[in-house]
Order: C-alpha cells, then structure tokens, then sequence
C-alpha cells in the first residue's frame, strides 16, 4: 500500500468476450466518510469477477484524512492490490482528474470504474459492465443506483428524482449522467494530457455532466447495464425538504453553466431565458394541479427548483454545494 501525492484504441474498437481479462481499477473519491468507505471497500472484496483488479481511493482531505486511515487498516489482509493518493485541492473535478491522472500512468489498464464513497455494488457489478462495454464498444457505460434509505425516511423520498435512478435500457444510449456508477474504457481518458473533469465545476458539482458532453462531442459513445447495480446510502439527513431543495437548486445552477456551453451556443443566454422561465411556470401549475399527490408533488417540487437554479444562473448567481 503506497500514499502518494498528486500532482490508445478508438472509441468503436471493440474487445470480444473471453478474448482477455479485463484490468480494471476501481477508483473512490472520497472526504470524510470512513464508514462508507469501509463499507464499500468490503463489498468490492466479496464481489464475484474474473477481472484483474486494482483498487485506488483519492481522498480529498488530504494525507491524513479519515480515508487514508481506512486504507491503511485494511491493506495488508485485502484481496486485491489497493493504494490511496492524497488530494489536497479540495473539489470534484480536482479528486475525479487525480484518479484519472494516476490511470494514465499505468499503460496496462483496459479500464477505469468510479463509485463513491457513500455506496456499495452488487457482486458482478464489474463484470457487468465489462460486459456491457464489450458488447457495445461503447467509451462509456453506466448503471442504476439505487437507494437504501434510513429507517423513518418519509413516503416521499422513494419519489424523489434525485433518489431515483436513470431506467434506461440495456445497451448503447444517448449518453449517461454520473460517475456515481460508470465505467470508463482507456480510448475515454488515455490518449490526452488534459483535464477531463473542468476545474470550474469544483464547488458546485455538474463536472460529470460536463465531461460527459465533451466526450460525445469529440465522438465517444455510452452504454447502459441495467444489472451493473449499485446501492445508494440515503441518510436521514438527506431525506429532508431542506436538503432536496439544496441539491435541486444547486443541479439546476450548474447544469445551466453546462447547458450555455453545449446546447444554447452563442447568445446562450438569451436563447436560454424564456425557455427557464417557461419552465418555472409550467412546473408552478403543475405542482399545484398535484400538490395532493404525494409522488407528483415532489417530483414537480424539484423540477420547480432546479429551473429557479437555472435563473439564478441565468441572473449571475452561482451555488456552492461542496465547500
């Protein structure tokens, strides 16, 4: 176990079944959550796969954070070969670029899978989308995330579309919009020095989404494995209005940042104005047609807040989530 400091084929060449193992690092970004990590980390132990695994977490509190001390612990009993980095530059872009800076380096990857710190995959999660990246050819393949919500967590919650996982089918799709469950084939990251996550989106979240519209862009493609399942910790203090609304307002923000480069173009904001606020009033009516459905009301709720992000945005008001 070694702690460090920071500092290819086509997308549409494919590797047939059985031609060889796949070697996969599973990379874990994580700050301040040494029960999750452990958690994950069992569970990645006791999986079922004929990949060649590596394992790297990226802790973003630095080189004495709680994850490093949880590596530290399970290091030398652990099934497979596992090393921790220390990122110091708090933020996601910044842990996501490290993990992918380190995959760079090790020419012997065929892939790189992310999952965070507050989950836990199902037993073939990894073969499962091996699986699925063979059979496509795809740069990029995604899976479901599914929540285990806290004892006492209101009916709502199991409505709520930022709890509720993507249900796309089998195979290739538009594009995937997380690294919360992904797996990334060497022609995604290998072949360029530059950041794939953009450090604008550090505090505030969006830089999956981002990089993701960058990779279609230059012409990757994505995939979708609908067994590659991983389970979602939702915390009692998640499952809260207080909380939803934090987050729905903050995906909204960013995701404008994210759409006024890649959609709307030049004169982005004035083509994005009426459409936001055509939005908002639409998800206003809606939620008071529905406002006594419990399932309706909180998905129109977050829709209604993610378009006021939107105008804030919009109006110059950016939200920092992750401080």
């Amino acid at each position: 176990m070694k702690i460090l400091e920071t500092g290819g084929p086509r997308d549409d060449e494919r590797t047939a079944p059985g031609d060889s193992q796949a070697r996969v690092l599973i990379a874990i970004p994580t700050f301040r959550r040494p029960d999750g990590l452990r958690r994950l980390l069992t569970a990645i132990a006791t999986m079922e796969t004929a990949a060649d695994i590596k394992i790297l977490v990226a802790d973003n509190e630095g080189a004495d954070g709680a994850g490093t001390a949880v590596v530290k612990e399970l290091a030398a009993a652990y099934r497979f070969p596992i090393e921790v980095i220390a990122v110091p530059e708090r933020g996601l872009s910044s842990v996501r670029n490290a993990m992918i800076a380190y995959a760079r380096r090790d020419v012997t990857l065929d892939y790189v899978a992310m999952i965070d710190d507050d989950e836990w995959p199902t037993e073939r999660w990894i073969d499962d989308l091996v699986a699925m990246q063979r059979q496509t050819g795809a740069g990029t393949v995604g899976g479901p995330n599914l929540p285990v919500f806290a004892p006492g967590a209101p009916d709502w919650a199991a409505h709520c579309p930022l709890f509720v996982s993507d249900d796309m089918p089998d195979g290739p799709v538009e594009i995937v919009w997380g690294t919360c469950n992904l797996l990334l084939h060497k022609s995604a990251f290998a072949h360029s020095d530059s950041n794939l996550f953009d450090p604008a989106f550090n505090q505030s979240g969006g830089e999956d989404v981002d990089a993701f519209m960058r990779l279609k862009a230059s012409g990757h493609r994505f995939a979708w494995s609908r067994s590659a399942v991983v389970w979602d910790d939702v915390p009692a203090g998640r499952a809260t209005l207080g909380w939803i609304t934090r987050r729905a307002f903050r995906i909204g923000n960013s995701n404008m940042l994210v759409q006024l480069r890649w959609k709307y173009g030049r004169h982005g904001r004035l083509l994005a104005l009426p459409s936001t606020l055509a939005a908002i009033a639409a998800n206003l009516g809606l939620l008071a047609v529905f406002c006594f459905s419990p399932s309706k009301r909180v998905t129109y709720y977050c829709r209604l807040v993610r378009s006021l992000g939107k105008l804030a945005f919009l109006t110059g008001l950016r939200s920092f989530e992750y401080k």
